[in-house]
């Protein structure tokens, strides 16, 4: 793999310069960024001799438009986002401002999202300040030609969370985001929309619309309810048809939690994905600690596969454990999900979503070392990357690195130096 990239970064105390020239950054290629090509056998169309069937090799898959996005935090302490556009060589993608000010540290970006047509990225660019809650982020779209970063929003609360997937692409000119309660719309150069309602608040209870993705029409999304007065919290996945702007029945059951009368932290929920084709979803489903006795409350968990509604649910990955909320995709060939942020060690893993995952299954494979945000696949499904610290950990010179996974490799290596928050955009 090429050398990985170093950007400059800075403590509060010191700054720390790590040297990467123009010519390293213009060279450097991601492991896995580049298009794959296979070769094989065909059974049909190839030619006949004396009752023998030759046959030649297949052509290689045509990649579609593609990008793998992070972010980094430069010398001046301020988040950028870099990426590689169709396995080209990484590039530096915005050129935001140092911001000074008290509790002020605009480092962290969440998860890169490209347009279908890889034109634009949106996301949300921020910092949990000074306090220890939520990493919470202004929402921002970002040519990415020239690097112009444009708030967005307008009139529409446009505060989302950076270690979670708030944010996204409609279509190539129009983006959504939710903000626990409302889901809302708006075009480039337009202005904003309220969708719906997708949580509530009154009294001592509350419904908050936490993680989401939207696959086609359909937005998925995990919400928490709970109660002042009731420390137990329960989670369920739902959906919410963006065309007609209401909220779907039923709903899949993603377990309860008892976390402790502390600071939730940058506390998330249980994991899921959707299939490309939003068919069918993955999902965590989680048991609650014993009280005071976890940040999160996650006593256990265990994994399932299931259709769009829940139904014909089936236990995967049964050999995978996880005391915390695990982040979870699925591969773009739908047959396997990878899995991060399951903790204990080893906190990686990938699993079949045809088969129940025991521990002497062998498409059940654990990765080194631990990582802890999405773990985003190639187009081609051989390859994914994930964080190996939290986002809320990026902070100079204690930085992470994106690391990059070969599916059914145990030992990981350096995709980027000092990245985090990956995500990897299929378009059309």
């Amino acid at each position: 793999m090429p050398s990985s990239l170093r950007s400059p970064i800075r403590s509060r105390a010191q700054t720390w310069w790590l040297v990467a020239s123009a010519a390293l950054a213009g060279a450097l290629l991601l492991a896995g960024c580049s298009v794959s090509s296979t070769s094989g056998s065909t059974t049909g169309g190839g030619s006949t001799t004396g009752g023998a069937t030759t046959t030649g090799p297949t052509a290689p898959p045509t990649a579609p438009p593609r990008a793998l996005a992070w972010f980094q935090v430069d010398g001046a302490g301020a988040g950028q986002i870099w990426a590689s556009i169709n396995g080209d060589s990484a590039r530096q993608i915005t050129h935001m401002a140092a911001v000074s000010g008290d509790c002020v540290r605009d480092q962290h970006w969440s998860p890169p999202v490209f347009s279908p047509n890889m034109s634009h990225v949106v996301g949300g660019w921020g910092s949990g300040a000074c306090g220890d809650g939520p990493e919470q982020g202004d929402l921002y779209t970002v040519d990415a030609a020239s690097g112009a970063a444009t708030a967005a929003g307008g009139a529409c609360f446009h505060n989302i969370r950076l270690s979670l997937r708030n944010a996204g692409w409609v279509n190539n000119n129009t983006i959504w985001w939710i903000d626990g309660q409302h889901v809302y719309s708006q075009p480039l150069g337009g202005a904003c929309a309220t969708l719906g309602t997708i949580g509530s608040s009154g009294g001592s209870s509350y419904t908050y619309a936490e993680d989401a993705v939207l696959r086609g029409n359909t937005l998925f999304y995990v919400v928490a309810t709970g109660s002042g007065s009731v420390t137990n919290i329960t989670h369920a996945l739902r959906r919410f048809d963006m065309t007609t702007h209401a909220v779907l029945g039923g709903s899949v059951d993603l377990g309860s939690t008892h976390p402790c009368a502390c600071s939730p932290g940058d506390s998330s929920s249980p994991g899921f994905d959707v299939s490309a084709d939003g068919a069918h979803v993955v999902y965590q489903k989680v048991s609650p600690a014993a009280s005071g006795s976890s940040q999160e409350g996650v006593a256990s968990s265990k994994f399932f596969y299931a259709s769009a509604d829940g139904s014909g649910a089936a236990q995967i990955a049964s050999c995978g454990t996880s005391t915390s909320f695990a982040r979870m995709q699925l591969a773009p060939n739908g047959q396997q999900v990878a899995v991060a942020r399951a903790l204990s060690s080893p906190s990686v893993f990938t699993a079949s979503v045809s088969s129940g995952g025991a521990c002497a299954d062998p498409n059940m494979r654990f990765y080194a070392p631990d990582a802890f945000s999405y773990p985003v696949w190639k187009w081609d499904s051989t390859t994914f990357w994930a964080s190996t610290r939290e986002i809320a950990q990026v902070y100079p010179p204690t930085t992470g690195n994106v690391e990059h996974f070969d599916f059914g490799v145990k030992p990981g290596s350096i995709g980027v130096a000092g990245g985090a928050n990956p995500w990897y955009t299929i378009g059309a």
